[in-house]
């Protein structure tokens, strides 16, 4: 694969958030623009800089803690969001999310593409596979490559997105949890929070998801 990967861990929740660099076409994504990921803004500028192409802004699910800094990223490079529409109350009310959470209230921008089942979204020469996999959102999804997948808060290591909050369920969940075991033992999840992890290593590892599984 030509794509570079950078990753930033920020804001209260401990949130990951995903900077992808295909070299050959020299193209960008952020997937998750987070709350202050600084590294990754400037990393970016200076690759617009140098050149590249900042194609798109791609959000995992709604939750404030993945979408928080849409319209800085949005405003600096003139990039589209896209979101799944199941999480359009979320990214409508990402004011009130934060203001919650103890945050100062940052802009709201509309979504410019809504993220589908089956989409294929090119960064340059490559492209990442969307697969809708609701339960701790109603719209959360998850972006595929050839050897890893960037899943927001379906799957952590160790443990699986909370189904205790607005719009979340815990059968559905399961169910994507579920779809998650179709994929090769080898292929790398890298999360919403914590370590990337692979599909063997929960499978084996994971009881949280084994009891979830086995409930339904």
């Amino acid at each position: 694969m030509s794509l570079e990967l950078f990753t930033q861990t920020v804001g209260p929740a401990a949130t990951k958030a995903y900077l992808l660099h295909e070299t050959r076409a020299k193209a960008l994504v952020i997937i998750d623009p987070s709350v202050g990921a600084d590294q990754l803004f400037e990393r970016a500028r200076n690759l617009v800089s140098d050149g590249a192409r900042f194609q798109a802004i791609w959000n995992t699910h709604g939750h404030f803690d993945h979408v928080y800094d849409n319209a800085r990223w949005k405003a600096e490079f003139g990039a589209p969001i896209y979101a799944h529409a199941g999480d359009a109350y979320f990214l409508e009310h990402l004011r009130e999310q934060s203001l919650w959470f103890g945050l100062s209230a940052p802009e709201e921008v509309p979504v410019d593409v809504e993220l589908h089942e089956g989409a294929v979204l090119p960064i340059g020469d490559e492209s990442a596979l969307v697969w809708e996999l609701p339960g701790h959102s109603p719209g959360s999804v998850a972006f595929g490559f050839s050897d890893f997948w960037i899943t927001g808060d379906v799957l952590f290591q160790n443990g699986v997105g909370r189904f205790d909050l607005p719009g979340a369920d815990q059968r559905t969940l399961a169910r994507s949890i579920a779809r998650l075991w179709t994929l090769p033992d080898a292929t790398r999840i890298l999360a919403g929070h914590g370590e990337p992890t692979t599909i063997e290593q929960e499978k084996r590892g994971n009881a949280v998801a084994r009891a979830l599984l086995e409930g339904f």
